[in-house]
């Protein structure tokens, strides 16, 4: 995949965050409603991972233990649409990247044991992971939204390859 591909990819996962926010109000993005978790809690969670890529893209590691959880960001809809549309801005400037750079990824996956675990990797992979990782995480934005009656985009959070094979399965129904 060319590094066009993969920011494209990355702004259409983007734009689909900002279509989710215009279409909200601060309450909605920050009340938890009496649950474990707000729309804005998964949608930080998602622009940090993003925010982690663009600061950390040129050089040898991402870290992805550094996130910030900036508690602004999960509070404030019109702030997360700055920073959405900020990134959005700034990945532009990365069409020159090299997708099959080496970089170490790094980030604590055990509950036991005491420190991170680090692999070598990509900086195509990597932004392959942090659009794949924000699609995951709209799809618990978009049952969220669900169990509120609050408006969400058409296929939010539905992953690429599953709007595809919807399609296949309608073509073959037809």
């Amino acid at each position: 995949m060319s590094t066009n591909q993969l920011l494209a990819a990355m702004d259409e996962v983007l734009e689909q965050g900002e279509v989710l926010l215009m279409g909200l109000s601060d309450a909605q993005y920050a009340d938890a409603d009496g649950s474990r978790t707000s729309v804005g809690a998964h949608y930080r969670h998602s622009l940090e991972h993003f925010k982690l890529l663009l600061e950390t893209v040129n050089g040898p590691e991402i870290d992805y233990d550094r996130r910030e959880r900036d508690a602004e960001l999960e509070q404030e809809r019109l702030f997360a649409l700055q920073v959405t549309r900020d990134f959005r801005h700034a990945a532009r400037f990365l069409s020159t990247l090299n997708p099959d750079r080496p970089i170490q990824a790094r980030t604590k996956i055990s509950y036991a044991a005491s420190g991170a675990c680090s692999a070598p990797s990509t900086v195509g992979r990597e932004i392959m992971f942090a659009v794949s990782h924000a699609i995951h995480h709209y799809a618990l934005i978009g049952m969220i939204c669900d169990l509120r009656a609050l408006p969400v985009p058409p296929d939010f959070g539905v992953a690429p390859s599953t709007i595809e094979y919807q399609k296949t399965i309608a073509r073959r129904s037809a």
